[in-house]
């Protein structure tokens, strides 16, 4: 079998990885995009897949176990954690997750833990229900004795786990890349290195190795992130759909409308379902996702962030959510102000958009640190309808004090990402001349 990927060309696959490629849960993620929403503004952001990540990221373990003389069981461990280490993915990725971590929804998956996912039958009753349109997952069966291993790997751990999820590792590089090239803040010259850095990292010792030369294409994608993130957490559009998605999902859970066989949904199954379920006495739930896909999206009264992030600890239950758009809407109702009931969401910004990486120089003792993680708490506070800047200034002041009862918190608005974005030189290739190809 061969393909043909946007950032590397032809991709040639063996016998075992088109049978990979071919099992039902692999074919799965083609339903599955690489965002946690279905961007609007953000318009190169909204269909990946990760089916195409996927096949992006074996692309770079070929190129490491060819250059780094890999073969044998290892060879099968290393590309198939690499074209694996998705496949357990709910629908929009993390704002499932998030909502089943925050609140601690009985029977929660661990994304990166598939030996975990194949021991619970994949969360489904039955392993004969372990299926996607009709055909019974097969990885296991095909890995057969090395699926141990595999799961182990994609878990960050054995002798390959740091290479396939670490601080920087070949899912990392390649989507990273791959969603800002789409995006229009990478370049097709920047798919070519990273062939290039995948091949020069190691495990040394169960620490991340590098040579010097390859330093520069590392500061080059923290770069690339750094712009991509900007745009994917802070555009109002981003913010208020991810909003609105995990409200609809917090209250399907409520309603048992979801548990924990809800993971293998896809994108458009999870929307059809809780739109189809959200009826009766949930019909704000049918509501709220009818506005997601007709792009009638909240409007943002308050975009801001803080570095205290202990308050997502307190404030990222439902529990906390709603109380907190209780007391917005009553200060609202007290000054008179006629507006519908607001939304709140919280994102954790720990190592998005900005992360470091640390690396044992060309496999000896010394040890640098490339970068800073950032650490803050992304605030987003949204109306259902549109409200006047005096109703969004209220608005906005009493979420701040509210969040001030529990916190000295100091409280800074975002900037719009498009007004930076656009006019960066994100868009200017690397090029460099490493002789290491």
């Amino acid at each position: 079998m061969r393909m043909f990927d946007p950032l590397y060309g032809r991709v040639d696959l063996d016998d075992l990885e088109s049978q990979l490629v071919l099992a039902p849960e692999f074919q799965r993620l083609r339903c599955i995009r690489m965002c946690n929403i279905n961007s609007m503004l953000v318009s190169g952001a909204s269909e990946i897949s990760r089916f195409e990540h996927s096949v992006g990221v074996l692309k770079l373990a070929q190129s490491w176990c060819r250059k780094n003389g890999a073969a044998g069981d290892d060879s099968v461990v290393m590309r198939a954690a690499a074209l694996l280490h998705d496949v357990q993915t709910g629908p929009f990725g993390h704002s499932l997750q998030y909502v089943v971590e925050d609140n601690k929804v009985d029977g929660s998956f661990v994304h990166d833990d598939i030996y975990y996912g194949y021991k619970q039958q994949y969360h489904q009753r039955l392993l004969a229900t372990a299926s996607y349109k009709g055909t019974v997952f097969s990885t296991p069966s095909i890995l057969s004795r090395l699926w141990p291993r595999v799961a182990e790997a994609i878990k960050g751990a054995g002798k390959f786990g740091p290479l396939i999820s670490g601080t920087l590792d070949l899912d990392n590089l390649d989507n990273v890349v791959r969603l800002a090239y789409h995006v229009g803040v990478a370049t097709t010259e920047d798919g070519k290195n990273l062939p290039t850095l995948a091949t020069q990292l190691a495990v040394v010792e169960g620490q991340l190795s590098a040579s010097r030369e390859v330093i520069p294409l590392i500061e080059r994608w923290q770069q690339i992130r750094h712009r991509l993130y900007d745009l994917l957490l802070h555009d109002w559009a981003e913010f208020s759909a991810k909003a609105m998605l995990t409200y609809a999902i917090e209250k399907a859970y409520e309603a048992t409308l979801l548990d924990q066989q809800s993971w293998l949904l896809t994108d458009s199954g999870l929307l059809d379902h809780l739109e189809s379920k959200g009826v009766g006495e949930h019909q704000t739930i049918g509501e709220v996702i009818r506005r997601i896909r007709a792009g009638a999206l909240y409007q943002p009264l308050l975009l801001a962030s803080t570095e205290d992030v202990n308050l997502y600890r307190l404030m990222s239950t439902t529990e906390s959510k709603r109380l907190l758009e209780r007391k917005v809407f009553d200060r609202l109702k007290a000054e008179g102000r006629s507006v519908g009931r607001p939304l709140v969401h919280f994102i954790l910004d720990h190592k998005k958009t900005s992360r470091a990486v640390r690396l044992r120089i060309d496999g000896g003792n010394s040890t640098i640190e490339i970068g800073k993680n950032s650490k803050r708490l992304l605030i987003g506070l949204f109306s259902p309808s549109d409200t006047t800047p005096t109703n969004k200034e209220i608005a906005a002041a009493a979420l701040e004090d509210v969040l001030r009862e529990h916190s000295n918190v100091q409280i800074s608005r975002l900037h719009d990402p498009m007004d930076e974005v656009l006019t960066s030189d994100t868009k200017s290739p690397l090029q460099l001349d490493l002789g290491l190809s």
